[in-house]
């Protein structure tokens, strides 16, 4: 495969890290009548090879934005028609954290109809010294990022509690109300549901764009896999089945023996006192160990997610050199998570590993 992050270790003086900016085109800017590139062989491109969907004053902003910390170009790639991968060392040993939300970058994406995906590659001693990013952990979200429905809400959805449980859901990812809270406030309203729904669940459930073909090509890079998610142990457990994932951590409910008012068993609107609330805090946590376990270092992980409990496990991966991406994730979240992408397909995120159209195309085969 061919090389697109350079090892650091070798790609620059002594003591030189790496900044890498994946830039993917959502429209061409108006008036743009360019053609598209075709997929290139990996060998390096100048940037004057970007196309006018990628102008090359890109180079100019960005040494702009980190001038106090001596960026310079080390290589431009075209990794697809659409995305675009920008290299540059530096002597600094970081930048800030919220370069990505910085005005004049912000203005630039939206003048050119880009989204920009920023990495800061750990130090040359701890960086991987392999032709693409190293990635060993990749931790998911379950609801509205593996999957497309927010579980607790279908489960109202059988007795016609949707619009209840749905606002309460929307504000609690959002984060304006406290996850656990809300959690157990909508857990008792299900109070009632069967509790075989589950396979009746299943039929409604639909996997992400991408969901699919993104965990097979992790498996391909023999990647640890686990869904962390703040919903319920039964549909995580399934997901992990459908998807050949490593670990399943997700929220347990209680269920009761049939009665007067309710002749089936059902979810007694409880949860279970013998296990830990999913939450941001637990996420992170769960993350941690499952690294810790497996002798994986944080830079070395990638987690994605789009809801407010997702950003402990975002951030901690992100502060450490990891990806940290909010997947079309809610405002909140896109503005304060380490990177956001708002893309159709997860096999997106292959992209900010450094492998181009071709090669994720072998990676999701099946």
């Amino acid at each position: 495969m061919s090389s697109v992050i350079k090892d650091p270790g070798s790609s620059g003086p002594s003591g030189t890290t790496q900044l890498v900016a994946t830039l993917f085109a959502k429209s061409k800017p108006a008036g743009d009548t360019s053609a598209d590139i075709t997929p290139t062989d990996g060998r390096q491109q100048n940037v004057s090879s970007i196309p006018p969907r990628c102008p090359s004053e890109l180079t100019t902003v960005l040494n702009t934005l980190v001038a106090p910390y001596t960026i310079q170009l080390q290589s431009a790639l075209p990794l697809s028609p659409r995305v675009h991968q920008l290299i540059y060392t530096t002597t600094s040993p970081g930048f800030p954290p919220d370069l990505r939300n910085l005005p004049q970058l912000t203005s630039f994406e939206r003048t050119h109809s880009l989204e920009i995906v920023l990495q800061y590659l750990p130090s040359p001693s701890d960086a991987p010294s392999t032709t693409h990013r190293t990635l060993k952990l990749a931790v998911f979200d379950l609801d509205s990022t593996l999957i497309d429905q927010e579980v607790i809400d279908e489960l109202a959805r059988t007795i016609s509690i949707t619009p209840l449980v749905a606002a309460i859901t929307a504000r609690a990812m959002a984060g304006e109300l406290d996850f656990s809270a809300s959690l157990r406030e909508r857990v008792a309203l299900l109070k009632g549901v069967r509790a075989d729904v589950w396979d009746q669940l299943k039929q409604v459930v639909t996997f992400a764009e991408g969901a699919r073909e993104l965990c097979r090509a992790l498996r391909r890079l023999d990647v640890k896999m686990a869904v962390l998610s703040g919903g319920f142990v039964e549909m995580a457990e399934w997901v992990k089945g459908q998807l050949g994932l490593d670990y399943v951590h997700a929220n347990h409910l209680l269920t009761s023996p049939p009665t007067s008012t309710h002749p089936f068993p059902h979810l007694s609107g409880l949860l279970s006192p013998n296990h830990p609330i999913i939450d941001a805090t637990q996420k992170s946590l769960l993350l941690q160990q499952i690294a810790t376990e497996n002798q994986i270092r944080l830079h070395e992980s990638m987690s994605v997610g789009d809801g407010a409990n997702d950003l402990e496990m975002l951030g901690v991966v992100g502060s450490k050199g990891g990806l940290g991406v909010a997947f079309k994730a809610k405002e909140r979240v896109q503005t304060a998570a380490p990177n956001r992408l708002n893309s159709t397909s997860l096999t997106d995120l292959l992209y900010l590993l450094g492998y181009n159209e071709v090669e994720i195309a072998e990676l999701v085969r099946e």
